[in-house]
């Protein structure tokens, strides 16, 4: 009896850990998830989508085409490094970009961080700028 006990237990605990990591990106999956995104939101050389903008949290840009202007091709296509968890301690992914071209005071030591769940959900530019010697690089 303590056989089936135990052997049930361990069964439970087994499909309890590999359905709470179902859904979870790899960090090869959210760095591509971020550059994709830095992309579709007009950071990046490339043109916006505006069909699928996400605001930071601190944009009050009321001209689409200002906040645009604002952040064309300023972040580099690929990302520079990354770190797991969120702002916070919250689980998730933080990717980091650095800066296309950076003013005196960014220098070449900030950059830009885009965060995520550990499921990719909840994309967000984080408005302050990332210390890239706290990211592991890519």
């Amino acid at each position: 009896m303590r056989r089936i006990i135990t052997t049930t237990l361990l069964l439970l605990s087994i499909a309890v850990v590999a359905q709470s990591q179902k859904g979870q990106l790899t960090q090869s999956e959210a760095v591509h998830l971020a550059e994709k995104f830095i992309a579709r939101n007009g950071y990046t050389d490339l043109p916006a989508d505006r069909t699928k903008l996400t605001y930071e949290s601190i944009e009050w840009e009321e001209n689409v085409d200002k906040m645009l202007e604002l952040r064309q091709d300023t972040l580099e296509r690929r990302a520079y490094g990354f770190r797991t968890g969120r702002k916070g301690g919250e689980p998730g992914w933080t990717i980091v970009f650095r800066f296309k071209h950076p003013t005196y005071r960014q220098m070449r030591t900030n950059g830009r961080a885009v965060t995520m769940n550990l499921d990719g959900s909840k994309p967000r530019v984080e408005h302050v700028d990332f210390i890239l010697k706290y990211a592991t690089k890519l």
